[in-house]
């Protein structure tokens, strides 16, 4: 039997986080996001080919009304800088920052 890489190509097993940085160290995750909010705000960024967001995407401020709406009881500051960061979810429970295209460290079965 082959090994096949963990299913990342079509956004599966991808965890997005709506987060606020206070300072330069603290990292605040506000909400998460889940692949349908995502496949209905990615229109908003300019996201070249990477389109799963498995980079690090500034939101801009007129997107905020938008997610807000996607995600039940969430209320944003439009005062501050909120960013969309991806990280990929691993069978084993750990979460690893996904490059565009590239595979997790290590073979890891499918689920």
């Amino acid at each position: 039997m082959g090994q096949q890489p963990y299913p990342f190509h079509d956004g599966a097993n991808v965890a997005w986080e709506l987060v606020v940085w206070s300072g330069e160290r603290d990292r605040v995750v506000v909400a998460a996001l889940g692949r349908e909010v995502v496949l209905r705000i990615r229109e908003h960024f300019d996201r070249g080919d990477d389109v799963w967001m498995f980079d690090v995407y500034p939101v801009p401020p007129e997107v905020l009304p938008e997610i807000e709406a996607l995600v039940p009881g969430l209320r944003l500051d439009p005062a501050r800088e909120h960013h969309i960061e991806a990280t990929q979810n691993l069978p084993d429970g750990c979460r690893w920052p996904p490059e565009p295209g590239g595979l997790p460290p290590g073979h890891v079965p499918p689920p």
